[in-house]
């Protein structure tokens, strides 16, 4: 049986919406909750030499989805090399039709974009509460004044990251990032590249289990994959089988290093009945697709305006 999401928390609801402008309609999702971790992508009045849209045949069918990603100049080495900011498109699920896609390397990167705006705008989210909950805690190492309303909001993010002994190194810690390239290779292999039934049918894209009485688990059911991805990230921030993990990632912090997802892996033993075989085999995924490149992208706050409309 899988820790991988159990103790797991949602904190905010999804809402998905059509912008319609003069051309077509943009797909883009609008994040409820504490604070919107990114800006959404919309222009009220895009030019038409410019105008950029996702509409429900693109994200319904995984060829026309991969026409899209294609048209808007959405590559991962340019992203990967930082040369283009990758574009705020977060899709509700998987096209069903991932799987009947004829060659693998296009399933792959598919899903890879499909999957890349959705860790970068969860680990935003997270980034930002991170920089808050930083600058409080040097005011206070400071013995500088903090206000009822910093002090409540910290109380706020210790409940929710499970810390309730005022341990702030220990908060520190948890709130922090998962390398994209993790992310990405663990729900690669735990949703088969987004063609299980499971993803499919539940947007469980990381084998995600819930307790359902004392003796028995169920898998988790999202309603969005975004959800999905905010569980997982949560998860090995929080759960005790991730310790070891998040004291990887802040000795890498500590030598001011970008944590590395190959690196962090070794500490994910536990995620899987396979043990090390698990973390080999998330390990190659890694190296094999080059997934490292990734955390360094960046995710843009608006569309790309230098794109051909589609034929």
């Amino acid at each position: 049986m899988r820790t991988g999401s159990i103790g797991s928390r949602l904190f905010s609801a999804l809402l998905l919406v059509t912008a319609l402008t003069g051309v077509g309609g943009l797909y883009v999702l609008v994040l409820k909750g504490i604070q919107p971790p990114v800006q959404v992508a919309y222009r009220s009045a895009p030019s038409v030499a410019e105008t950029t849209y996702l509409s429900g045949d693109d994200v319904a069918s995984a060829a026309r989805l991969d026409h899209a990603f294609e048209r808007m100049g959405y590559r991962l080495d340019t992203v990967g090399d930082g040369i283009a900011e990758v574009p705020p498109l977060f899709l509700t699920q998987v096209p069903g039709d991932l799987e009947d896609l004829p060659d693998p390397d296009t399933k792959k990167t598919v899903f890879l974009r499909m999957m890349l705006p959705l860790v970068l705008a969860v680990n935003e989210e997270i980034g930002n509460e991170r920089a808050r909950l930083l600058d409080i805690h040097a005011r206070q190492t400071a013995h500088q004044y903090v206000s009822p309303a910093d002090l409540a909001w910290l109380d706020t993010l210790a409940r929710r990251y499970d810390v309730d002994d005022g341990n702030m190194r220990k908060l520190i810690n948890r709130v922090d990032l998962v390398p994209p390239s993790l992310a990405l290779a663990q729900s690669a292999e735990e949703s088969g590249w987004g063609t299980s039934k499971l993803v499919r049918r539940n947007q469980n894209l990381f084998g995600h289990t819930m307790e359902v009485s004392r003796d028995e688990t169920a898998m988790r059911n999202f309603a969005t994959l975004y959800e999905a991805v905010r569980a997982y990230v949560h998860n090995l921030n929080t759960h005790r089988a991730y310790d070891e993990l998040r004291r990887a990632r802040a000795v890498a912090r500590a030598r001011g290093a970008i944590p590395d997802g190959h690196v962090l892996a070794a500490a994910l033993k536990t995620y899987s009945e396979r043990g090390d075989a698990y973390v080999g085999t998330i390990r190659a995924l890694i190296r094999r697709n080059d997934l490292v490149r990734l955390d360094h992208a960046r995710l843009g706050r608006a569309m790309p305006g230098r794109i051909a409309l589609a034929n």
